[in-house]
């Protein structure tokens, strides 16, 4: 305990690095491997925001193929109305979205990560909803196997409006973007 208590207060010369000074009495010292402490400049930040996502773009009727091997197609898109099934939803006109996934890499690809969203020219965003019976994108997908997902998007109104459906089947991978007009 007073040797523990003794090399407690040592203090190292000035302007050494404490890291490779010797501890006294002990006979060590620190490798030339070890971590820097040395502060970041003043000012100087890391990185704020995402860097940005490619984006490949088609209409809503064209199979969009990605770089990862992936291919992303909406099967279909229509205007519908979905009625409230739980507290918290909300009943009125929405946009049924159902988009399909096929892996043509080879390797298997994780799509529990995928976002779906809707945007219209104005500024207007589909806001997802569950209720209607959406069953997202969910699990893994084997090489030259597909997936499927409905989307349900509340859109007032829903029919024949300009759209933009952005699919993102994982985090940090190309977005599939399709453009068009709902029926």
């Amino acid at each position: 305990m007073a040797a523990l208590l003794g090399t407690a207060g040592c203090v190292a010369a000035p302007g050494a690095d404490p890291q490779t000074s010797a501890t006294p009495g002990t006979g060590d010292t620190a490798s030339s491997s070890s971590p820097s402490t040395t502060p970041a400049p003043a000012g100087s930040v890391g990185p704020t925001e995402q860097p940005p996502l490619p984006i490949v773009e088609g209409p809503l009727d064209e199979r969009i193929e990605l770089s990862t091997g992936f291919v992303v197609e909406l099967d279909s898109v229509t205007a519908t109305a979905v009625e409230a099934e739980t507290p918290g939803d909300v009943s009125g006109p929405a946009v049924e979205v159902v988009v399909t996934v096929t892996n043509d890499s080879t390797e298997t690809q994780s799509v529990d990560s995928a976002v779906v969203t809707l945007e219209t020219p104005d500024g207007d965003l589909g806001i997802p909803t569950l209720a209607g019976g959406a069953d997202h994108l969910a699990g893994d997908v084997a090489p030259r196997a597909s997936a499927e997902g409905r989307y349900l998007f509340m859109l007032d109104p829903a029919e024949g409006r300009d759209l933009t459906i952005s699919v993102n089947y994982a985090a940090g991978e190309p977005v599939a973007q399709f453009t068009g007009r709902t029926p």
